[in-house]
């Protein structure tokens, strides 16, 4: 699997953005709640599985949408899944690590 990523530095902190490469451009709408995957926020860059791993690894803050990235965060420890947000029937996770 392919995700498409950015990542944005503020201060301390490193934000990762990233996303299934599929699903970028698409709007998710799950009624109540709607979400653009929107190129400019979460493209930049491609990477693998075995990338995303160590993007993770490093990231303060995590944006992730897909099931792919959002699966690969659940195996590695870092999101329970009962706390992901369903989208349209896509998963949706965020991690600040303090």
């Amino acid at each position: 699997m392919r995700f498409s990523y950015r990542v944005y530095e503020s201060g301390g902190d490193r934000l990762l953005a990233i996303a299934d490469a599929n699903i970028i451009g698409k709007t998710l709408d799950g009624g109540a709640l709607r979400m653009e995957v929107k190129e400019s926020f979460y493209s930049g860059s491609a990477c693998s599985e075995l990338e995303a791993k160590s993007l993770v690894a490093k990231a303060t803050i995590i944006n992730a949408v897909g099931k792919g990235i959002v699966s690969l965060m659940a195996r590695e420890g870092l999101v329970n899944k009962q706390t992901v947000l369903d989208i349209g029937g896509v998963p949706h996770a965020q991690v600040v690590r303090i």
